[in-house]
């Protein structure tokens, strides 16, 4: 019973989210979660600062504008994560922290931030990554993914498309799309992040 009240409470979040935004979202893929690259020999040091968001998967925890993530290494070896985004004029900010997966060498992490519902590989009984770097060059660009189920129904995708400014060439976005289809990532269900118009920002 504790289950399907999740389920449900988990289901009219998303919903309301999508209403919220006015759309509703590309649903994800049936059937199990897809096998997908992951980069190996990860750089972490060249993949750590700021990125900008492109484009993403819908996500019930965002409905901003002006996206960014900001990557930083702690002393102790965890990267320090700062969220930030606008929304209706105003800035907001929400810090977590990542951890490497038990393979350095792989572009995965258990991210955690304060504040997610238990949408996180731990906390949906699964003790996976739940940010898996499936392409980058460090310098341009970077692609991230995790699919997860919540419960035996509730099928959760998240990706995110990201560049180190906040606009890349739309033929390089369409060619990148091209190669997620063909490794198994969804394209159909990314959705452009306005970047124009940020506070605080010079024009670029």
């Amino acid at each position: 019973m504790a289950v399907l009240f999740a389920f449900l409470a988990t289901l009219s979040l998303i919903v309301g989210a999508a209403r919220a935004q006015g759309f509703m979202p590309v649903p994800p893929d049936d059937g199990p979660c897809p096998v997908f690259p992951v980069v190996k020999n990860f750089d972490l040091h060249a993949y750590l600062g700021q990125w900008y968001e492109i484009e993403r998967f819908f996500n019930p925890f965002q409905d901003g504008s002006c996206v960014t993530a900001n990557y930083a290494l702690f002393p102790n070896g965890s990267v320090s994560v700062l969220n930030a985004d606008v929304q209706e004029g105003e800035q907001n900010t929400i810090a977590g922290v990542a951890t490497l997966s038990d393979d350095p060498s792989a572009g995965q992490f258990f991210v955690e931030f304060p504040f997610t519902a238990g949408f996180d590989g731990i906390g949906m009984g699964r003790n996976k990554p739940n940010y898996n770097v499936v392409a980058t060059d460090y310098k341009n660009y970077a692609v991230v993914y995790t699919c997860e189920y919540y419960g035996p129904e509730l099928k959760f995708e998240f990706s995110w498309i990201l560049a180190r400014r906040p606009q890349i060439p739309n033929s390089f976005l369409t060619d990148l799309k091209h190669w997620l289809q063909l490794v198994n990532i969804n394209a159909k269900r990314y959705m452009t992040t306005v970047q124009t118009n940020c506070p605080n920002r010079a024009a670029s």
